[in-house]
């Protein structure tokens, strides 16, 4: 690398757009470094610009980088972030896959290692996005549970997803995602990182861009057979969708305000409409989502060693329900909320100064048309039937309710110049950060329930007009039930502190970190050591071992305590059509309760070796997580009402192993340029916690050991439910024809055969011989093979230049291409019967865009 001169004090910033940076390099005693920060030092010598790629995998850090190109090419479903990640090695996703529900916008659920879903970190400019109240609520697959849409659960939590701003890949302009070796800069995980750097203004001049994407049902081809076609067609479910639009729309504006200043601001779009056939009112209703976000940036370079940029972000989703035919019976679940932050960046005589303030506030929210529920049955002013077994008819709704998430954050980061102590060079970064988060449950009003309609008083068919809480002449009530407000808060702040250092000596690199948190809502101190070393075999970057040791703690749950914030029901009745309604009984169904609980934690190990072999790179990598202190549920059934809290009973335990191959540099033939990229991985999972943390444990029930392949092994080793697709891999080709404009990426998918699991209890005794003499209660475990996926996707993006800066595109993506039919989940109707799903067919996504 060649040294080149400065006039400048200080370098300068980094300059995102041109994706470039200096570094500074200063040598110094060892008796100068322990003084380092009351010296002041100049930089001698600067190192030449390097630049970054635009798709940077970093073996040393075990870190994915992708910029808009990159996210753009990503043969996805929605353009959401963790739709872009799905192919990483170290990724899962639900094998609950199937093309029924293809019409949501919900971002799909991802698992790093094997972690549950909802324990990794996402972030929008380093700041924490994550749901800490109820990340669980849509389930693992993203979806509604379909009980929310037939009964009312009085003690229900409005439904949550692990992040709780849903981002359009249009407003990203760098991905960053760390899957092993995370720098202790970030926290509050046992999964995996993934921040979302944002578009930030460009002073070179005003530009902008519109773009638009569509899908919808008649693209679309789905595999279906059997009775279950009809019943997918009929759509009498929220969990069938055989008609839905997808529509996809971002704008962006960019405008210079003087040669060192900016201002940036976008909007994106992403709506569906599902129409749904309520089967008892002989009507469709059509339930729309909708996820928007808008994004407002300022950028301002004071001087040549400082810059402020101030962001504003309001991102919100929202999708309409419906009771199961019922009259009035809409229920809009919305989310998302606001963050601003503001970051001032100062280049000081010790290094990078970065000071960010941040606030966050977000809600998920449940809300009914209506306050009050009436269970009528039929009578002649009554015109639908909700249940025709029973003969009720159902009308409005339970009012509203909601949780919120409130934090502000202050944080300081600092990166050191690199300086030389003796023969090794050190590049040092130490920071703080500072949250006082606030959570909340309420309901703000009464929610009342009317039922048990009786239409004859003394032997008689109803017939008096002079009646209360009564249809006159036809019907009254005989029961209510009042659903009393809630309101409770949790006050949850965090403090961490951490240091790091890059210590480069001839051919190794040793990364030793180390972070400090502290958290009030399990009120302990953990101390989480990060550290990895590479080896530069023969020093000459062709070959580099590496290996790694690191502990990564959760954040915070404050589900259960918030639950503890329900109120008693208040159930009253009254013995004839104009009495006074008198209180019967209070019920609480649970109790939730705090306890004294630990953080869960995750130990890492990992190994591998990268090699460049021409123009391709080879790595390889193991990574070992051993999760301890989980959170599972613990449950008193003896007294009432019954209790339930939080414990650190779950375990388990991961291993995965990765080849990834690409070309490092496109290969020039003469009608096109070629780029290419391999990946396989493997993953094995062991488990005590099958489903999530309100699972309780096997213990409980007295069960040790569990019965799996006629084996007897203990419960500690039970098979991962989910996310446990053993094998994967994948191959890319992305081709670019000069002379057409146009880019073509084809990609093949792989999936192993994976496992269905479900888990049953038996009793061992001495005369079953797969007992093995055990006597007891043990868990039976049956498993079902599902075959295994070969996939082709296809993408297309033909572009034509208009002029200077100006551009007209257009996409196409092709998903399946050979329709191939694939099986996915099955769907039990009672324990005998069931019905097989597939994956979705051949489906296609038009795009355009126009940019100046």
């Amino acid at each position: 690398m060649n040294y080149s001169a400065s006039t400048l004090k200080y370098p300068p910033l980094i300059h995102n757009q041109n994706k470039a940076f200096t570094m500074k390099l200063t040598k110094i005693s060892l008796s100068m470094a322990a003084c380092l920060v009351n010296t002041q030092l100049y930089a001698t010598v600067e190192l030449d610009t390097v630049h970054v790629k635009g798709n940077t995998k970093s073996v040393l850090s075990g870190k994915y980088e992708f910029d808009q190109k990159n996210l753009t090419t990503k043969l996805q479903t929605n353009s959401n972030v963790s739709d872009a990640l799905v192919s990483l090695p170290s990724v899962r996703v639900s094998n609950n896959k199937n093309g029924n529900t293809l019409g949501e916008i919900a971002p799909q659920n991802i698992s790093f290692h094997g972690e549950r879903y909802y324990n990794n970190n996402f972030m929008l400019n380093g700041i924490g996005i994550n749901d800490n109240v109820n990340p669980i609520g849509l389930g693992e697959d993203s979806l509604l549970k379909s009980d929310m849409t037939k009964t009312i659960d009085p003690q229900y939590m409005p439904a949550g997803h692990p992040q709780a701003f849903w981002l359009s890949t249009d407003l990203v302009d760098t991905l960053e995602v760390y899957d092993r070796n995370v720098p202790s800069q970030y926290g509050n995980f046992t999964g995996g990182v993934v921040n979302a750097k944002l578009k930030e203004p460009d002073f070179k001049r005003a530009s902008g861009s519109v773009s638009y994407r569509t899908t919808r049902d008649a693209w679309t081809k789905f595999h279906l057979e059997g009775q279950y076609k009809n019943e997918f067609y009929r759509a009498n479910s929220p969990l069938l969708q055989p008609k839905f639009t997808k529509h996809e729309y971002t704008i962006q504006l960019n405008q210079p305000l003087t040669e060192r200043s900016g201002l940036l601001f976008a909007y994106s779009r992403q709506q569906s409409s599902v129409p749904q056939h309520q089967q008892y009112l002989h009507k469709w209703t059509n339930r729309y989502r909708r996820n928007e976000t808008l994004l407002a940036s300022y950028k301002n370079e004071l001087n040549e060693n400082n810059r402020l940029t101030i962001n504003g972000i309001y991102s919100t989703h929202q999708a309409d329900e419906y009771l199961e035919n019922a009259v009035d019976g809409r229920f809009r679940l919305s989310g998302g909320g606001f963050l601003t932050n503001i970051k001032w960046e100062n280049y000081n005589v010790l290094g990078l100064l970065t000071s960010e303030l941040a606030y966050r506030n977000n809600r998920n929210q449940t809300k009914y048309d209506s306050d009050t529920l009436y269970r009528y049955t039929k009578t002649k002013s009554i015109d639908w039937i909700s249940d025709p077994n029973t003969g009720e008819t159902t009308k409005g709704g339970i009012g509203k309710r909601y949780t919120q998430q409130q934090s502000l954050q202050l944080k300081q980061n600092l990166d050191f110049n690199k300086f030389e102590i003796g023969s090794t060079i050190h590049e040092m970064s130490a920071g703080w950060e500072w949250q006082q988060n606030t959570s909340r449950l309420k309901q703000p009003k009464l929610a009342k329930q009317y039922a048990g309609a009786a239409d004859y008083y003394k032997g008689e068919v109803f017939n008096i007009e002079n009646c209360t809480y009564c249809i006159p002449k036809e019907q009254y009530f005989k029961y209510r039930v009042h659903y009393l407000p809630i309101d409770g808060k949790v006050k949850h702040n965090r403090f961490a502190s951490y240091l790091q250092d890059k210590i480069v000596w001839n051919n190794f690199t040793f990364v030793p970190g180390v972070r400090f948190d502290y958290t009030q809502f399990t009120r302990k101190w953990n101390i989480a050591p990060r550290s990895y070393i590479d080896y530069n075999l023969l020093g000459k970057d062709q070959t580099h071992l590496i290996a790694g040791f690191n502990r990564y703690y959760a954040g915070d749950l404050v589900d259960y305590k918030l639950r503890s914030a329900f109120n008693f029901e208040d159930h009253y009745n009254r013995e004839s059509y104009n009495s006074p309604w008198e209180l019967d009984r209070s019920i609480l169904h649970i109790a939730y309760k705090g306890s004294k609980l630990k953080t869960p934690y995750s130990d890492e190990i990992n190994a591998g070796i990268s090699q460049k072999i021409s123009n391709s790179l080879w790595t390889f990598k193991w990574v070992q997580r051993n999760s301890k202190d989980q959170f599972m549920t613990q449950i008193d059934s003896d007294v009432k009402p019954q209790q339930r809290w939080l414990s650190n009973s779950g375990r388990s335990k991961h291993n995965t192993f990765s080849l990834e191959i690409e070309s490092i540099e496109p290969i020039d033939l003469s009608f096109m340029a070629l780029k290419w990229q391999f990946g396989v991985a493997f993953n094995k999972s062991k488990t005590n916690q099958t489903n999530d943390y309100t699972q309780r444990d096997w213990k409980d029930y007295g069960i040790t050991k569990m019965l799996h392949k006629d084996k007897l092994q203990s419960i500690e080793y039970l098979p991962a439910r989910n996310f446990n697709t053993p094998w994967k891999g994948y191959l890319q080709l992305e081709s670019y024809f000069p002379s057409l404009n146009l880019n073509w990426a084809q990609r093949i998918n792989y999936e192993s055969s994976s496992k269905d699991y479900t888990f049953k209890g038996f009793r061992c005794t001495s005369e079953k011989s797969v007992c093995n003499n055990y006597e007891g209660l043990v868990a039976r475990v049956y498993e079902t093979a599902k075959p295994r996926h070969i996939t082709l996707d296809w993408f297309f993006n033909w572009k034509k230049e208009l002029g200077q800066h100006k551009a007209f595109s257009v996409n196409v993506s092709v998903l399946n291409v050979l329709n191939r039919k694939l099986l996915a989940n099955k769907i039990t109707t009672d324990d005998e019967n069931y019905y097989q799903t597939y994956r979705a067919g051949r489906q296609f996504w038009l795009g355009a865009k126009y940019e100046w």
